[in-house]
């Protein structure tokens, strides 16, 4: 016989501990995403399913698992998967020499010019 489980929320959960060991838990998340963090994690820490990541990304929630698996992608991918976490995601450079800067405009979508017609 197959048992039906409900799933519990995270937040529900949270809820009934108290309140010390709901601050300890914040931060450790802090903490880990702090760190280098990989994207299931992140998202996980945010108590957010991949069904809704690929609703607000407009994809499906199959694609949002193969993303989350992958070590290489389009900076505007990441941009956007960051971004249906309710996040924003920064880029930062540094030199050799301890020198930051964050460059402008990298995994932007551009907007696409008109071309007017010649007469």
């Amino acid at each position: 016989m197959k048992a039906n489980y409900r799933p519990i929320p995270v937040r529900d959960i949270l809820a009934t501990l108290p309140k010390a060991r709901r601050a300890k838990i914040a931060a450790r998340s802090k903490e880990r995403i702090a760190g280098e963090t990989a994207l299931r994690e992140l998202r996980q820490s945010r108590s957010i399913t991949q069904d809704e990541v690929a609703r607000r990304v407009g994809g499906k929630q199959v694609y949002i698992s193969r993303l989350e698996k992958r070590s290489d992608m389009k900076l505007s991918t990441l941009r956007d998967y960051i971004g249906a976490l309710g996040c924003e995601l920064q880029l930062l450079v540094t030199f050799p020499e301890g020198e930051t800067a964050s460059p402008g405009g990298i995994g932007e979508i551009k907007q696409k010019s008109r071309r007017t017609a010649r007469a």
